[in-house]
């Protein structure tokens, strides 16, 4: 049996709250020239993106970082607990720091 549904693979504990996330791209008509769609606030322009994923106990976290400069142009973080009343986890607070964190570049 394959099971192709992300949100059933993430309840069952085999997937990732973000797998569903495509990265934007705008298409032109040509599906092969497709052009990135995330806007870099410090290069003032549409960049190309990396994607990191972050999993850490039931901590998930996500972001895209500009491939010029690092600057981050897409995060969250997604933190399952079975009841609200839980307290958070120092991961949460690390998996936060992380997503806002500027990558450095190493050329």
């Amino acid at each position: 049996m394959n099971i192709i549904s992300n949100g059933y693979r993430f309840r069952r504990g085999t997937g990732s709250p973000f797998d569903a996330v495509q990265p934007l791209a705008f298409d032109f008509g040509v599906d092969r020239n497709k052009v990135p769609c995330q806007w870099c606030t410090q290069c003032h322009m549409s960049v190309d993106t990396v994607i990191r994923k972050y999993n850490q106990g039931q901590v998930w976290g996500y972001k895209q970082h500009c491939k010029r400069c690092g600057t981050v142009t897409l995060s969250a973080v997604y933190y399952h607990v079975q009841s609200l009343g839980e307290p958070e986890t120092p991961l949460l607070e690390k998996a936060k720091a992380w997503a806002n964190e500027t990558e450095s570049l190493s050329t």
